[in-house]
């Protein structure tokens, strides 16, 4: 189902400063219902901590109301790696974009269903997604779970 929402063209903009130019570590991405578009709701310098990202995935700076507010993010995630099998082999940096679709289970229905079925204009417009994660608990998108996800995607 599609819900008929779009990508803004700063929306997209900022994606491809991520995906390219490595220019922002992350953006987190909000609906407008109002006209009907996907709008970028805030964006991480390239030395931008990982809990500075679970802030503005949360709504950092939109009080108590933005905490329980779902979200769409990008999230270039760096990690090494270690192949088993080459022994001495140097670990070498990974990088992968990692697209998220955060529901919080407080957030209101109408929202949940609005962002779920307007995941589908997020992955047309945003074209190198290398993992999606749809989440509701905090649990879900710390550090520890979302590398564990990633690396199950390497090759050893």
């Amino acid at each position: 189902m599609d819900s008929g929402i779009e990508l803004t063209r700063a929306a997209k903009r900022i994606f491809e400063q991520i995906r390219q130019q490595r220019q922002h570590r992350f953006a987190t991405f909000a609906i407008c219902p109002e006209n009907s578009q996907i709008l970028v709701d805030a964006v991480g310098e390239r030395a931008a901590s990982y809990e500075d990202f679970l802030r503005d995935l949360q709504g950092r700076g939109h009080g108590q109301a933005g905490q329980a507010k779902c979200r769409f993010a990008i999230y270039d995630y760096e990690y090494e790696h270690q192949f088993k099998d080459i022994k001495d082999s140097c670990p070498s940096i990974k990088q992968k974009l990692v697209l998220l679709l955060w529901c919080p289970e407080q957030a209101a229905i109408k929202d949940k269903i609005l962002y779920a079925s307007s995941i589908f204009a997020i992955m047309r417009g945003f074209i190198g997604i290398q993992k999606f994660i749809q989440a509701n608990q905090l649990e879900q998108v710390q550090q520890e779970a979302i590398e564990l996800q990633l690396r199950a995607l390497d090759r050893d």
